[in-house]
Formats: C-alpha cells, structure tokens, sequence
C-alpha cells in the first residue's frame, strides 16, 4: 500500500512540475500577448479570489499555532525532543533538585506565554485580513488594531478549550501537521519578500497609467474608477519585461514587484491537505483527492491573477513551482521526523 501510495505521489508530482513547466516556457515567449488577451479586471470571480484566495495561508496560523500550544511541553521533554536532532544534548537526571523544579516552572511559563501570543496573532492573521477587506468593499473606515488584538485573543481563547477536548494521541500527530503548516508558511513568505529583485512592472499598472490613473486601483482625481478590459487598446507596454530581465519602473510605477506571485506561492499552502490526509489512518485514502484539490485550487489562483493583470503566466507558473517545492521540502522534513519519532 505504501510502495503504492508513493508511486502516485511522484506520477502526481511529475504531471503538477511539468504542467507548470510547460505554461513557463509558453509564458517565456508569450507573456504579454497572454495577459493582454485574458486582461478582465471586471470579472467578479477573480476580484473575490484577490480578495479572499489567500483565505487557506491566513487561516492556518490560528489551529496550527492553537495546536503547538496545547503540545506545549516541560523542560525535561523539551530537552528530550531536541536530543533526537541534536544527540548531544541530554535531558536532566536529577529531576527532584531545587534548581530543575526552578529552570522547569521558568520555561513552562516562558511557554506558555509565548506560544499564548503566537497563537492570538495566528487568530489575528485571519480575522484581520478578512474583516480589513470586507470593510474595504463596503467602504467603511478599518477597526483599530487593538480591537483585532481583543477579538483575536477571545476566538484563541475560544480554540484552545475546543482544541483541549482532542485525545493526546490524536493532538501529538497534529502538532506534526501543524509544525509542517507554519514551516510551509515561513518559506512562502520569504518568497513575498525577495519580489521586488525583479522590478517587473504589472500589467494593470500599465493600463492605469496609460489611461491616467494614478495607480492600479484606478484612483484619479481622489475618486477611484474600476480599470476595463478596453483601456488594454490605450495602454503603453513598453515598461514591459521578461521574468529573466531586471525590469525599470521608470520611476513612474509603484507596483514593480510582479514577479513571482504571491497570491499563487500561498496558495499553495492549502497541499497541507495532504499532511492531515497522512496524519489519520481513516482519511488516508483521500490523498489523491487532496493533492488534485489543492492542485486544482493553485491552477484557479493563477489563472485569476492574470485575468485582474496583476500577473504575467509566468509570475504565476513560477509560484505554483515554488510553492510545490517547498511542499516537497516540508514533505521530507515531516516524513523523517515523524519516522523518527521526534514530532508526531
């Protein structure tokens, strides 16, 4: 069954790289002429995805984060755990001593502390950027951060006494999955953040310019006026680059971060479908259906980036490859720890 299950995986695998391979060497040649043609900045369905796609990358935080906190463990575990990495390190003998039983409270409240605050700022990552941008469609002034921190830290509180009523065996192989989900988050982010190297202009920047916008949310004279998929005929490309090239905005454009995208790389965040599938014997044959669902969810984000020209083919082909990457990265860090017994 495993010999099996492994043999779908890397079939899986090679039809998702070559796929995404395929559409960046097409998006190599054809870029611009793809995204002039697919250019629809008034298509509901991709304004919602912009908006709210990113839902699987900030909704992880909050469970993940609520589970490493109930997993939260003493300073005699904590030692044994990082002994497996690190076989120099031991775990205290002694442990009725005065200066163990002191160490041991300091780090249990050190702990639980800490781990409290990451898991209200993993709550506050969703509800933030939910409630932020339903505010924003509604036209309504966003709430004060310290109204996000209060609400954030009630729905932690609220987590953590559901999450409490899971068995230990059962909360052990989540820490695992969720371990898995905040390491897949951090390398996506650290994609975000390399996406001005390239200073490759957006498309729509382009078509706002041209069409005497001061930026892509089309704002001119203090008023904001949607882009339409005509002003593409009055549109000035000649800022346009190749992914391959250092791009020049000219000092004219403000959005000269197109490449890769992001919304693509985080979305990729939802193939940790695939680690909850694996962490339960009773969903385990659903694998398949998670790893074509999530692909299927990437292939979507893409496809809309382009359609509101936020992205060139090749911005979203080379982030469905890099998010798969660090999938597979993840993929074999979780699978050699849990072999080992160090997480799960």
């Amino acid at each position: 069954m495993k010999t099996l299950t492994n043999k779908r995986f890397i079939v899986f695998s090679f039809v998702y790289y070559a796929v995404f391979t395929i559409l960046m060497v097409v998006g190599s040649v054809f870029d611009l002429t793809v995204g002039k043609a697919i250019f629809n900045p008034e298509n509901s369905f991709a304004e919602f995805m912009e908006t709210f796609g990113q839902f699987v990358y900030w909704g992880m935080w909050g469970p993940a984060l609520t589970v490493i906190f109930l997993c939260r463990r003493d300073l005699n575990e904590s030692l044994d755990v990082i002994g497996k990495v690190f076989p120099f390190i031991k775990p205290v003998k002694n442990t009725d001593g005065k200066p163990y039983k002191i160490c041991n409270s300091a780090v249990k409240i050190i702990l639980t502390a800490g781990f409290f605050v990451l898991t209200v700022v993993g709550w506050k990552k969703l509800i933030e950027n939910v409630t932020k941008n339903i505010l924003l469609n509604m036209g309504k002034e966003d709430l004060p951060a310290v109204a996000y921190f209060a609400i954030s830290a009630v729905v932690a509180v609220i987590g953590i006494i559901l999450f409490r009523k899971i068995d230990r065996k059962t909360l052990k192989k989540l820490e695992a999955v969720a371990l898995a989900g905040v390491l897949f988050g951090i390398l996506c982010k650290l994609t975000e953040e390399c996406k001005t190297i390239t200073q490759r202009v957006r498309l729509r920047e382009m078509v706002a310019y041209s069409n005497g916008f001061l930026n892509e949310k089309g704002l001119s004279e203090g008023k904001y006026s949607p882009l339409t998929s005509s002003m593409i005929e009055k549109t000035d490309f000649s800022a346009f680059t190749p992914w391959y090239k250092i791009g020049d905005a000219m000092g004219i454009y403000n959005r000269a971060d197109s490449f890769p995208s992001g919304h693509t790389v985080y979305s990729c965040t939802l193939f940790i479908l695939y680690f909850l599938c694996v962490a339960s014997e009773k969903i385990k044959k659903f694998i398949p259906a998670a790893l074509c669902i999530s692909f299927a969810y990437v292939g979507v984000m893409g496809y809309t980036r382009m359609v509101t020209g936020a992205h060139y083919l090749t911005d979203v082909a080379s982030a469905a490859l890099l998010g798969y990457t660090f999938f597979i990265i993840v993929k074999v860090i979780y699978e050699k720890f849990t072999r080992k017994g160090i997480i799960g």
